[in-house]
């Protein structure tokens, strides 16, 4: 069985999707009351564990709490909560795929600066610590069998209006290799192989889309 900490993710959705046609059984980790600690509990471990990034805006937060005392420190409150609920998340799924000797934790991310560039929410301060724990973890546990790897991607074409792909498209540097937004289809084929552990990889980062972003100096 494959847990996906949050199916609401659009590309953790259609991940989903192409592993249920595949014939994965599928379990929503955040429709279950008592989180992951519950959802390992009724099923058994899981065959991999599928982790997404917070649903707010890092880069607005931290925009918002730069000259407010009380907003900063509401702001590190809440980056340390979600740190430690990723980190616990971690330790429960380590510990159940262990007795297995089996085993995946994927982190499915959008790139910052693509995200910025498109108007979507930026979490740099959560991509980043989660790509360095999964590294540091696959250094740990990689001998055990289990398998620690972070994918991200360019937004997806159905996620940004086609005049904003447009637009950013025509202020791109001449020596940048032109984008081209992928469907969020696209992007699930290709993570959903990697979920099933079908990739040679453990501890990496995979960055999918086609073309460099990059704003015009």
């Amino acid at each position: 069985m494959i847990f996906f900490e949050n199916l609401n993710h659009p590309l953790a959705r259609s991940v989903a999707d192409a592993c249920a046609a595949q014939g994965d059984d599928i379990f929503d980790v955040s429709a279950s009351s008592g989180g992951l600690s519950e959802a390992i509990a009724a099923n058994g471990a899981p065959r991999a564990l599928v982790l997404t990034p917070p649903e707010r805006c890092e880069a607005q937060a931290m925009r918002d709490a730069f000259d407010d005392p009380a907003k900063a420190l509401e702001f590190g409150k809440q980056v340390h909560a979600d740190a430690m609920q990723f980190l616990i998340n971690c330790r429960l799924a380590t510990q159940a795929m262990m007795t297995e000797k089996t085993g995946h934790v994927l982190f499915l991310g959008i790139d910052d600066v693509a995200a910025r560039l498109v108007g979507l929410p930026e979490n740099p301060i959560a991509n980043q610590l989660r790509v360095s724990a999964l590294k540091s973890l696959a250094k740990e546990y990689g001998r055990m069998g289990i398998k620690y790897n972070a994918i991200l991607s360019q937004p997806s074409k159905e996620t940004v209006d086609p005049k904003t792909w447009r637009s950013q498209r025509d202020q791109l540097k001449v020596y940048t290799m032109r984008f081209s937004p992928n469907e969020t289809r696209e992007y699930a084929d290709f993570c959903a192989q990697a979920v099933q552990g079908s990739l040679p990889l453990n501890g990496g980062l995979l960055c999918l889309g086609k073309g460099v972003m990059e704003m015009a100096a």
